[in-house]
């Protein structure tokens, strides 16, 4: 079975862009990078996911239409929401377009049990940008953020879990 997935011009619905797979993971993945590309944002472009037919002997997987040109909510989805799926339905689908991306729960970084370098990386994994942005974040400087993910400890562990965490909130 070949799952679909397609980047579509608004006006005369040309397909810009087209790749099939044979495991619908690995379309869910390349549709949700196609998602986050950025350089498309505010263009008359379409992301498509396109399921193929009978793989749900009832009919009832969607196929996924995310326009560029839309806010997130509006028309389109966002790469990292946690409700896209593959097998998803029709109602389900249309969902996902016209509503905002579900809020994650924060992660409270001071009670957190691993070490710190571990923590560090699993905080700046979900910050755009990245190490260097992470640092930035936390106003150290880049070499010392480095440091600190590879194992290096710091006096002032506790607050800036603590700190981390004030991020997370605030964004």
């Amino acid at each position: 079975m070949t799952w679909i997935v397609r980047l579509r011009a608004h006006d005369n619905g040309r397909i810009v862009e087209s790749a099939t797979f044979q495991a619908p993971d690995a379309a869910m993945a390349a549709y949700r990078t196609l998602l986050g590309r950025k350089e498309l944002v505010g263009e008359p472009l379409a992301a498509v996911f396109k399921p193929p037919q009978g793989v749900d002997p009832a009919g009832n997987v969607a196929t996924l239409f995310s326009r560029f040109d839309m806010p997130v909510g509006y028309g389109r989805i966002a790469a990292d929401d946690p409700r896209l799926d593959p097998f998803l339905t029709k109602d389900a689908g249309n969902e996902i377009a016209l509503s905002a991306c579900p809020d994650r729960p924060i992660v409270d970084w001071e009670t957190d049990p691993r070490p710190f370098g571990e923590c560090l990386k699993a905080w700046h994994a979900g910050i755009p940008g990245g190490r260097a942005a992470a640092a930035r974040e936390l106003r150290v400087p880049a070499t010392t953020y480095k440091g600190w993910c590879d194992g290096r400890g710091s006096p002032t562990e506790g607050a800036i879990r603590r700190l981390m965490t004030y991020i997370d909130k605030d964004s």
